[in-house]
């Protein structure tokens, strides 16, 4: 089945002015519903992001420009912030007639620019083939390597062609860090998150520490592919500073914050022990950094931060008529000792409450709010009228 190519993605511009209506639908609002426009922004960062590291300065700067665009635009529709600047910019498909590997890689962008993958993939194959041009097999790898990471590509093969061309790469300019992005990408994509990692370490020698926020972000991609949380976190943090005075940064730090809540949300929750409390608090609080300014990735975590800050507070679990009792025949004195006594922290409430026919009051107390059943991922009937 060929991969989906939704025409809002590789939308670049929008004009002076553009109505909320049309900042929506820069972001796939309509068709898609309007529920989903933090996955789309999300997306669109990445989108672009994957298209920031061509070899033609034209390209990388456009590419950039649309990425200072979708951040003004999800400020304006997720914060109320006014922008009728509009802005981006616009793809200009050109003759494919090259002679140097300059204007090669001015036609490539311009077709990945337009999310043209196809033309772009027809002619870094003809160049290819072209004798007397050097260092080619690096725009091959990178369309290649970009378009699986866009989902404009699906087949095995170009994936098996996409490789030995960034082997090539790298064997003729081992110190440009593009062609160690292309190959780790496309071990990503061929879902061998170890052969990613491996790879990593020894781009990072060869590179001599002079690693990329993509770089960076791949590691951390590969790692929570792994289930190696920590290392994800350090490298979600690495990618982060070191892209931290780039347009690149918010699309880092939104992928980064991403791949984090994905994973803790589904590996941490709900929480059943006190050193999973502490691994889900210092989760949260990576992927909160990380998510600093850019919208639709605050408000990923901000559940998560909300349920962190309050899953560790005790909860009183005992009879709440005996309670009552108790506070009135010792003057409220034995009060403090008895809460104390009688309680437990609020993960373990819900932890050992959910999915039980019986609901206490401690359960209610703990899972009533919204955000703790957001960051589960569970709805839940409850309430005082149910005890």
């Amino acid at each position: 089945m060929p991969p989906v190519r939704e025409p809002w993605v590789s939308i670049s511009s929008l004009p002076k002015g553009a109505s909320y209506e049309e900042m929506l639908s820069f972001f796939g609002i309509p068709p898609h519903d309007p529920e989903q426009l933090d996955d789309n922004i999300g997306s669109k960062r990445r989108s672009w992001h994957a298209k920031t590291n061509s070899g033609n300065p034209e390209g990388r700067r456009k590419a950039k420009d649309v990425e200072t665009l979708i951040q003004r635009l999800a400020q304006a529709l997720k914060r109320g912030v006014l922008d009728g600047e509009g802005g981006g910019a616009s793809a200009e498909i050109p003759e494919a007639v090259f002679e140097t590997l300059e204007e090669l890689w001015r036609i490539i962008s311009e077709y990945v620019f337009a999310d043209d993958y196809d033309q772009a993939l027809l002619v870094a194959r003809e160049a290819l083939n072209r004798p007397g041009m050097s260092h080619v097999a690096a725009v091959l790898a990178w369309v290649i390597s970009t378009g699986f990471s866009n989902r404009a590509f699906a087949h095995p093969s170009l994936l098996t062609e996409g490789m030995q061309a960034a082997e090539t790469a790298i064997g003729e300019q081992p110190g440009e860090a593009r062609n160690w992005e292309s190959r780790v990408g496309l071990l990503i994509a061929s879902s061998r998150p170890q052969d990613a990692v491996d790879a990593l370490t020894q781009a990072e020698k060869t590179l001599n520490g002079h690693m990329t926020g993509m770089l960076h972000l791949m590691r951390t991609r590969a790692t929570i592919g792994l289930g190696r949380p920590e290392e994800a976190m350090l490298s979600a943090v690495r990618a982060v500073h070191t892209a931290r005075n780039d347009p690149d940064v918010n699309a880092i730090r939104s992928e980064a914050t991403e791949l984090l809540v994905t994973w803790l949300a589904a590996n941490l929750l709900p929480i059943k022990s006190p050193a999973d409390l502490n691994r889900y608090v210092e989760m949260v609080d990576v992927a909160a950094w990380c998510s600093y300014g850019v919208p639709e990735a605050e408000d990923k975590v901000r559940v998560h931060r909300m349920w962190a800050a309050n899953a560790g507070q005790r909860v009183f679990t005992g009879s709440w008529k005996l309670r009552s009792f108790l506070a009135v025949c010792t003057g409220f004195i034995s009060l403090p000792i008895h809460n104390y006594v009688r309680s437990s922290p609020a993960w373990r409430v819900f932890s050992e409450g959910l999915g039980k026919e019986e609901i206490t009051e401690s359960f209610v107390i703990v899972a009533s709010p919204q955000y703790v059943q957001d960051a589960h991922n569970v709805k839940l009937s409850v309430g005082f009228g149910d005890i």
